[in-house]
């Protein structure tokens, strides 16, 4: 449901007298409008260059090769490490630590704790320091903590370093969904959420793999799974170097830029729906902006109950084929891994048919439906058709992880202003990411071997999300009809341009798409 609003109604076009100089820039790029006689306004405050389809899917085509390969690369290694428990409990964990059910829930909620209040700080601090620079840090410290892991012998050490593990993931998502938000226009925003997303069903799969082959691994000291945990951190830091020398922090620091599409670049960002740009600066105005944006606060909703059976599926699905299917510990990891390939196609295709139609609302919904199917087929189906069971796995897998883009997607797409949208994407993935605690504790072993209760609260959670994604569509709508109405009164006529940048995505002329 994507909405088409009026053109040139803003003061910047309809009530300015306008001359045009057609001079073409070196690369062909066409020189914008300029302003003369009978209007206050400087060229500075609108685009420098006109918008070309074909200009803006060039420059966007050489900047993918460049963002996406290394943010895909970290949130693989972010997911892959996070869940790397699930496999590592599979594969001997569990008994060698001497682990009781309630122990082991705690260690995978505990990993929550700090992930969810560090996310605004360490947006804040990105914003301040840049990608270059933040990212690589945080990789490289989780690594470390990653490796430490492998060396744990009790439960307590397993709780520690599982605590400092959220501390430090935890700017990761937040941090390359904002860092994508300030390099690509609207339009095209959730293909590439997508394809880094997708990194974290190819991490399922990777994962999967990875510990099939480590669990073989044994030395004197050490057994399969203190490798799984070892080997990912040691590949985690390295990552993590590497990244420093690829990232860079903005496109006006893109060196394989020229001048000309840097600039290009930077007027489809900042003159994203809007023809004031956005105030920019940091101010704690618009932190608390960010903080009690009505769509941060319902969109929270729609990621809860959407992420609440993606990480049941991330966290659980080895046990659950080897608990519920009743394959023996090394196939569980093996049988894992088509899941997640099959889901990281299904990101894919929904991401780009997404931005194709301009539609964030229809795809969250068919998502969260396909995913309620999923296990709803599961329930039925795992004890008297195990085969049935497991293709059921695929169903809710893809559904989950192919909703998750475009709710992500929802939010930045309609939330202006660098300090307000950074602090808005930390609120819904910390605060969202303790969905993770609801998955981590709904696998009770008292419900084995097919976890019944489990299958209810992820066949309402997708439910929830079907039902929140379309409420949010609807008041998105109702409130560009407000918008409509300032324009239409005169009201917004009359604003300066500095309130108008200061209102960001609450501007009359800024246009919500759902």
């Amino acid at each position: 449901m994507s909405y088409d609003h009026r053109q040139g109604n803003s003061p910047d076009s309809a009530s300015l007298q306008e001359k045009r100089d057609d001079t073409k820039l070196e690369d062909g790029v066409v020189i914008g409008p300029v302003l003369t006689a009978g209007t206050e306004f400087n060229r500075e405050e609108g685009p420098l260059t006109q918008p070309d389809d074909r200009e803006t899917r060039r420059i966007i085509s050489k900047m993918d090769w460049r963002v996406l390969p290394i943010c895909s690369v970290l949130y693989l290694f972010s997911f892959l490490d996070r869940t790397a428990i699930g496999n590592a409990k599979v594969a001997g964990m569990y008994d060698d630590l001497k682990l009781n059910d309630g122990q082991y829930a705690t260690a995978l909620s505990i990993f929550f704790v700090l992930y969810c209040f560090a996310e605004i700080p360490s947006n804040l601090v990105l914003k301040k320091l840049g990608a270059k620079i933040w990212l690589p840090i945080i990789v490289v410290f989780w690594g470390l903590v990653m490796l430490f892991t492998g060396l744990v012998k009790n439960f307590e050490g397993l709780v520690a370093m599982r605590l400092l593990l959220g501390l430090f993931e935890a700017g990761l998502f937040p941090g390359i969904s904002y860092y994508l938000t300030i390099l690509y226009p609207r339009a095209f925003i959730q293909l590439r959420i997508g394809i880094f997303f997708s990194a974290a069903t190819i991490a399922g799969a990777f994962g999967g793999l990875l510990a099939y082959g480590l669990s073989h691994v044994k030395t004197a000291d050490y057994k399969g799974w203190c490798f799984i945990f070892i080997i990912e951190g040691i590949l985690t830091v390295v990552v993590g170097v590497v990244s420093y020398f690829l990232l860079f922090s903005g496109i006006e620091s893109a060196t394989f830029l020229t001048a000309e599409e840097k600039q290009y670049m930077t007027d489809r960002v900042k003159y994203d729906g809007n023809e004031i740009a956005m105030n920019d600066e940091f101010a704690w105005k618009f932190v608390w902006a960010g903080l009690r944006d009505w769509k941060t606060i319902f969109i929270l909703i729609t990621y809860i109950s959407c992420l609440t059976p993606l990480y049941s599926i991330a966290l659980t699905l080895p046990s659950i084929l080897k608990t519920s299917l009743k394959y023996n510990a090394v196939d569980a990891q093996l049988y894992s891994v088509p899941v997640y390939v099959v889901a990281a196609v299904t990101v894919i295709a929904f991401a780009w048919a997404s931005d194709r139609l301009q539609c964030r609302t229809a795809f969250i919904c068919l998502g969260s439906a396909i995913s309620a199917i999923g296990w709803g087929i599961s329930y039925s189906m795992t004890k008297s058709h195990p085969k049935i069971g497991y293709g059921a796995q695929f169903i809710s897998a893809a559904g989950s992880y192919a909703a998750f883009p475009g709710i992500v997607a929802a939010l930045t797409q309609n939330v202006g202003g660098k300090t307000k949208r950074s602090v808005c994407i930390a609120i819904i993935v910390g605060v969202g990411g303790l969905s993770g605690i609801v998955s981590s504790n709904i696998f009770m072993k008292r419900t084995a071997p097919y976890y019944h209760t489990a299958h209810y609260i992820n066949i309402g959670m997708n439910l929830l999300c079907f039902t929140s994604a379309l409420c949010f569509a609807g008041l998105l709508k109702m409130a560009n009809a407000r918008k409509q109405r300032r324009i239409d009164s005169g009201e917004a006529a009359r604003m300066s341009a500095q309130e108008i940048a200061d209102l960001g995505d609450e501007s009359p002329y800024f246009f919500y798409r759902y």
